[in-house]
């Protein structure tokens, strides 16, 4: 799944607009404050899940158990990375990623994605040709 660089350009400025505009309902004082508490709760949760995966790793009992573990710590690991970057839209998809009800359509739509990016590369890396020995 490739990210366009445009996004890159224009996540910036709509976070800076929403900024603006919810500032201008709430006050500045509180969005900055609403900032800080995204930050912590972000942090929190990357802390916690990094001390959830060394501890899971010393009792592996079950692949599969371990596996949706994992799952579910990446994730967790994914939203506190987006609350800790300041602006609206990405707490949004920070606090959208913490619901345990979506994450397995999640886990569904990118496995298919990575199972078909596997085999459309694996038919491209055919090479169909003959071999002669010349000795």
């Amino acid at each position: 799944m490739k990210i366009p660089g445009y996004i890159f350009l224009l996540l910036p400025i709509i976070e800076l607009i929403i900024f603006i505009e919810v500032g201008s309902y709430i006050g500045s004082f509180n969005v900055i404050i609403s900032i800080i508490f995204t930050i912590f709760l972000g942090y929190y949760l990357i802390k916690s899940k990094i001390k959830n995966i060394s501890f899971s790793m010393m009792s592996i009992s079950n692949i599969q158990d371990m596996y949706q573990q994992y799952e579910s710590s990446i994730y967790s690991f994914l939203a506190g990375v987006l609350l800790i970057v300041p602006g609206y839209l990405t707490d949004f998809v920070g606090l959208i990623l913490l619901l345990p009800f979506l994450r397995p359509t999640l886990s569904n739509y990118f496995n298919f994605k990575h199972q078909s990016d596997r085999s459309n590369r694996n038919k491209s890396n055919i090479i169909d040709g003959n071999y002669r020995d010349d000795d």
